[in-house]
C-alpha cells in the first residue's frame, strides 16, 4: 500500500532525529530542503579566489521557531566538453571594459549552464557553526606528549558525529557512489569521490579512503599493525585511478600514505 503524504513527513522526521542515511544523503530527506525559505544569519566566511561562501541560516519551522543550517555555495569547475554551447546559449555579454585590444565582459548564461554546487548541513549545531567560520590558522609542531594532553582531549570534546561513515560502510547511504571496495574487515577499506569533486574532471580528482576499522581518529592512532590496511589503500587505490581515469601513478594523495608508512616503521 502506497505511504502517505503525511506519513512519509513523519517518517523522514524520526529518520532525521535517529541519524537515517536517507536524512543525510541523496535520499527523500535531502531532496526537500526548503532553500527558497531560508533566512541568512550571518556569513561565515568566503573565498573570491575558490569562489564559495559559508552561510548560517535559519529554516523557521511551523511554530515559529528558526532551526540553523550551513549553506555552502561554490562555483563549478568549467567542462570542456560544454564551452562551445556555453558560448553559443549566452543569454547577455555586456561589456565592463575596453582599452586597445584588450576588453571584459560580464558573460550570463541560462539556468542550465550556470550551475551552483550547494552543499547543507541541517540541521547545524553551535559546533558546525563555529567549524566553517573564519578563523586564524598557526602551524605548530606537535610531539606525541602534546597529542595525548593536549589535542586528543580537544578532539574527544568537539567531536562531530560520524553516523555519516557508519552509513556509507554499512551501504545505508551513498552506496551507489562507492567506486571500489576491499571487504576484509581489518585491513579493508571502501574508496568513495569525496564531496569536493563533481566525478567530471581528473585536474582535482578527490578519493576519499574510509577503512573498515574502527577506532582510527587520526594519524597519531596509526600503529605498524594498520601498514597492511596502509598498503592495501595505496596499491589497489593507485591501481584504481590508473585503470579508470588514467591518473598517474605517483598522485599527492598515495605519496601521502607512503610517508605515512615510513613514519610508521
Amino acid at each position: 500500500m502506497a505511504e502517505s503524504p503525511s506519513a512519509k513527513r513523519k517518517r523522514e522526521a524520526k529518520d532525521g532525529e535517529n541519524g537515517n542515511a536517507e536524512s543525510q544523503g541523496e535520499g527523500s530527506g535531502a531532496g526537500t530542503f526548503p532553500l527558497a525559505d531560508i533566512s541568512v544569519r550571518k556569513v561565515l566566511r568566503e573565498s573570491a579566489r575558490d569562489k564559495t561562501i559559508f552561510l548560517h541560516g535559519q529554516v523557521n519551522s511551523a511554530s515559529g521557531d528558526g532551526t540553523d543550517a550551513v549553506v555552502i555555495l561554490e562555483k563549478t569547475p568549467f567542462q570542456e566538453e560544454n564551452i562551445a554551447e556555453l558560448l553559443k546559449k549566452h543569454t547577455k555579454l555586456q561589456l565592463q571594459m575596453s582599452n586597445d585590444i584588450y576588453s571584459t565582459y560580464h558573460l550570463y548564461l541560462p539556468p542550465e549552464l550556470n550551475e551552483i554546487k550547494t552543499t547543507v548541513v541541517y540541521p547545524a549545531t553551535e559546533k558546525h557553526l563555529q567549524k566553517y567560520l573564519r578563523q586564524e590558522l598557526c602551524l605548530i609542531q606537535e610531539t606525541g606528549e602534546d597529542y595525548k594532553k593536549i589535542t586528543l582531549p580537544f578532539i574527544e570534546s568537539q567531536s562531530f558525529s560520524i553516523q555519516w561513515v557508519y552509513n556509507i560502510l554499512e551501504k545505508k547511504a551513498e552506496a551507489d557512489r562507492i567506486i571500489y571496495e576491499n571487504p576484509d574487515p581489518a585491513h579493508g577499506f571502501v574508496l568513495i569521490p569525496d564531496l569536493k569533486w563533481n566525478q567530471k574532471q581528473v585536474d582535482d580528482l578527490y578519493l576519499i579512503a574510509i577503512c573498515h576499522c574502527r577506532g582510527i581518529k587520526s594519524l597519531r592512532d596509526l600503529t605498524a599493525e594498520h601498514l597492511p590496511l596502509l598498503r592495501n589503500i595505496s596499491r589497489e587505490g593507485k591501481n584504481l585511478t590508473t585503470r579508470r581515469s588514467k591518473v598517474p601513478m605517483k598522485s599527492q594523495g598515495f605519496r601521502h600514505i607512503a610517508k605515512q608508512e615510513d613514519r610508521i616503521r
